[in-house]
């Protein structure tokens, strides 16, 4: 091999590991700017999470549970992850997390020992985790991070009130009304399985429940997407 084509050959790999680090980059920041803590977060602080362990993982593997688990800010870069909680022994679903979602950060500075979900990858994911004095020494540091933070924690307080109602409700039509109130969106697929499975009660009580809620104009269902009219209705049923 002559010495121009060893030249040529090894600027050849230095491009494609060039292209591989700044792709690389492009994802890790396209991330944290979804995220909502580090949205408006200063170039200093993203800069400074290059730092932080980055973990892969296969679709079905643990991420999280109670018995494996560290004390990190989990923020997906890419692939899909779900949440799971324990219920006498059934595991039911609590939220699927994309790119730029986080995990663990209501216990990140908590004084317990163990953690109360179940992280599994849904997908073949890429997840990095912020330690907790990480996270310390950035919100001390800036202060935009520190009030997304807040925020961020208020919102999931909101969100799992509105579980807990769901799961608490004393009748078919206010479980359903209730598990309708905790999607994010007005319009959404809903799986009648999944949520039959998830409240404890018939799929046929699910389908009558959707049928009321319907004929009350408070929802719209048409294959298998629900529509939200009223949110006022869905929180006054009894």
């Amino acid at each position: 091999m002559t010495n121009e084509k060893r030249h040529d050959i090894i600027k050849l790999f230095q491009i494609e590991q060039f292209w591989r680090i700044f792709m690389s980059e492009k994802k890790f920041l396209s991330a944290l700017r979804l995220c909502a803590v580090f949205s408006d977060a200063s170039g200093e602080t993203l800069r400074g999470l290059t730092v932080c362990r980055c973990g892969n993982f296969r679709a079905g593997e643990f991420i999280y549970s109670a018995d494996s688990f560290e004390k990190s800010l989990g923020i997906i870069i890419s692939g899909k992850v779900e949440v799971f909680g324990e219920n006498e022994n059934k595991r039911v679903r609590l939220n699927s997390l994309s790119q730029g979602d986080m995990f663990g950060a209501a216990a990140l500075f908590g004084k317990g020992e163990g953690y109360v979900s179940t992280v599994v990858s849904k997908t073949a994911s890429e997840v990095l985790f912020v330690s907790e004095s990480k996270m310390k020494e950035i919100i001390v540091s800036d202060p935009a991070v520190s009030l997304a933070y807040i925020a961020f924690l208020s919102d999931r307080i909101r969100f799992l009130n509105k579980k807990i109602s769901a799961f608490t409700a004393k009748s078919a039509d206010a479980a359903v009304a209730a598990a309708l109130l905790t999607e994010e969106s007005d319009s959404f697929e809903l799986n009648i399985s999944r949520l039959s499975k998830r409240l404890g009660i018939g799929r046929t009580s699910v389908y009558r429940s959707l049928e009321l809620l319907e004929k009350s104009g408070a929802i719209r269902y048409s294959e298998g997407t629900i529509k939200v009219l009223s949110k006022e209705f869905l929180k006054n049923v009894r």
